[in-house]
């Protein structure tokens, strides 16, 4: 049997001469379902239209799509504070985001610290994606969140921002939407102590020898201070408020100075004491109950004379205009979320299960113990324990006692 010749074909004299005329039958059979393929897919799209991909719900947009499988998805670079709920922030939020708008975000941990937002900014452009570093979305604690936004590194209300909210916020009030509150709680090892410490027990070194951990930061640390030293939750600001009460409040971290352990992160504060280097440390609730669940350890946690924190997302100005559009967006989905006006009791920084739209595990709620609910975070007694950070305090003063602060633990 003779072999076929390409002029004996009928496709188009292009595909006709590419394929040649002295080709073998298996070419020409491939050039000629290459030929057909492209003459269907042709057919079936509409002039004006992208072809159709395989699967896709026609009625469906590519937003719909999972980022994972659209390889122009648009992108958002989120960075939120570090540590154990990284993983839980993705899965219970972000991941959720994405399915829904074909949005794909990028998470980024950090340490929230204002100076790293200061060295990101300026270094910026060398960064895809603008924003500070790269970063469309920033998770921060509020009163460096409202130094930052006076600085103009942050959008005035971020929810509807447009030009002329670019311009630095004198207030710096109106720079966040809140993400969660957190506390900082003093913690402890069960199995190293047999008590439940307080502040004034955390100082007392010859009673419980042994480091303490303390965050290297003013806030909570100088209120830490004061209380252990006998000043009353309600009148901590009023005493900070004056050189005399910063004063009492340095002379007190004089005496606890030899045995002091740094932490700067919330994953720091968690290692501190899980790694032994610290026989107790002010420490998030949120980490350190984490961890205890993960980890099965078995941490206490003081929530009398705890501080609660306030911690907020905000826009970097420099994000551009088509990502400061998807920054709202998630916001917006953020807030439809993680709606309650406060934190869960299961868990302070997660959404409860109905927000995420997951449904509760079979069988009734389970009725936690009057021990278990007085130790759940979020509950009205450790509300009732709880020194809220005056932020307004901190928006004034930050700067000038973290730098304070910084001198103090250098001198030698």
């Amino acid at each position: 049997m003779s072999q076929p010749t390409a002029s004996s074909l009928t496709f188009p004299a292009r595909q006709r001469r590419s394929c040649g005329r002295k080709l073998d039958r298996l070419l020409i059979l491939g050039c000629i379902l290459h030929w057909f393929l492209g003459s269907v897919a042709g057919a079936h799209d509409k002039p004006g239209q992208a072809p159709a991909v395989a699967g896709a719900h026609p009625s469906k947009t590519a937003a719909s799509h999972s980022p994972d499988q659209h390889p122009h998805a648009p992108e958002l670079s989120v960075a939120s504070l570090g540590g154990p709920l990284q993983d839980a922030r993705q899965a219970a939020l972000f991941a959720p985001f994405s399915k829904q708008s074909g949005v794909k975000v990028q998470l980024h941990g950090w340490d929230g610290a204002l100076a790293t937002l200061q060295v990101q900014a300026q270094t910026r452009g060398d960064n895809a994606g603008g924003g500070s570093g790269g970063w469309d979305m920033v998770m921060m604690e509020e009163a460096p969140l409202r130094v930052a936004c006076r600085q103009g590194l942050f959008l005035s209300k971020p929810l509807t921002a447009n030009a002329a909210d670019a311009l630095p916020d004198s207030s710096g009030q109106d720079c966040g939407v809140r993400a969660w509150r957190m506390n900082l709680v003093l913690a402890w090892d069960k199995s190293r102590v047999d008590m439940t410490p307080t502040w004034a027990d955390f100082w007392d070194v010859a009673r419980r020898p042994g480091k303490r951990g303390l965050r290297r930061d003013p806030r909570g640390t100088l209120e830490i201070a004061l209380m252990a030293d006998g000043v009353a939750p309600d009148d901590v600001y009023r005493t900070l408020g004056t050189p005399e009460g910063v004063d009492r409040a340095f002379r007190k971290l004089d005496q606890l100075k030899p045995y002091i352990v740094w932490w700067n992160t919330s994953a720091e504060a968690v290692q501190i004491i899980d790694g032994g280097a610290v026989l107790m440390t002010s420490a998030p609730d949120d980490e350190v109950v984490t961890a205890d669940q993960a980890g099965h350890r078995n941490f206490g946690t003081q929530w009398a004379q705890s501080i609660g924190i306030e911690v907020d997302w905000g826009v970097p100005r420099a994000t551009t205009p088509e990502r400061r559009a998807l920054a709202q967006q998630l916001l917006g989905f953020l807030a439809d979320h993680v709606h309650q006006p406060d934190p869960p009791a299961t868990h302070p920084a997660m959404p409860s299960a109905q927000a995420t739209g997951e449904k509760p595990p079979p069988g009734p709620p389970a009725t936690p113990t009057p021990e278990a609910a007085k130790d759940t975070p979020g509950s009205d007694g450790h509300r009732r324990a709880t020194l809220m950070m005056d932020e307004a305090f901190w928006t004034d003063h930050l700067v000038a006692l973290r730098q304070r602060l910084d001198n103090w633990i250098d001198l030698k």
